[in-house]
């Protein structure tokens, strides 16, 4: 029985190339300037019980301290919840709406697809909605930024430390957790594999 392969064209020099369908491969690359053409991603179990990780770590993430800071005897504590509702208070409605945006809801809106089009696949169905769920991953890629929000963060405690006592809360290593858990889901999320699944079975 001959292997079903699949035509594509290479992005890095434009040619043809029929990339074989087969479970086994690991990665092709283009026969002519040797650009990668498809890497298999890990398995989608591995990937739902990454996503599952990040999502948990979400709840407790929200509402624990990341900062607690001692000025002259008063002392303060920032929670994820509360640094934006902070900025929302102060008027700026809109810088607050985008950081909690891009920070914090579009990569749980994407752990949230990604777990809709691979827990079906998983237990062997293929709802006709994955194609549109996918779709709308790609558009939540494109504004989930939790690594930026992370950055400003630990900008904000060396600005911070010269003001007074300032203690690292457990909300600041969960962030790092979640952060870390959703960047290894979508490392290892690879979508073509969910289309070469299609593939074989056509």
């Amino acid at each position: 029985m001959a292997k079903k392969s699949e035509t594509t064209a290479c992005k890095e020099c434009g040619v043809l190339v029929s990339v074989p369908l087969h479970l086994g491969i690991g990665q092709y690359r283009c026969p002519r300037c040797e650009g990668l053409l498809y890497r298999r991603g890990q398995p989608f179990s591995h990937v739902i019980v990454m996503a599952l990780a990040a999502l948990t770590l979400f709840l407790p993430l929200l509402f624990l301290p990341i900062l607690d800071l001692n000025i002259m005897g008063q002392e303060n504590s920032a929670t994820l919840f509360k640094a934006f509702w902070v900025v929302y208070k102060d008027g700026y409605y809109l810088i607050a709406l985008l950081a909690l945006w891009t920070g914090i809801l579009a990569p749980v809106a994407m752990l949230v697809l990604l777990l809709a089009i691979l827990l079906p696949i998983h237990f062997g169905h293929r709802p006709h909605w994955i194609r549109h769920a996918y779709r709308l991953y790609e558009t939540m890629r494109e504004w989930g930024m939790a690594e930026v929000y992370l950055i400003s963060i630990v900008v904000s405690m060396v600005k911070l430390h010269g003001m007074g006592t300032l203690h690292i809360g457990p909300g600041f290593y969960i962030f790092i957790l979640f952060f870390l858990t959703f960047f290894i889901t979508t490392v290892w999320f690879n979508p073509d594999d969910i289309w070469l699944d299609d593939a074989l079975e056509n």
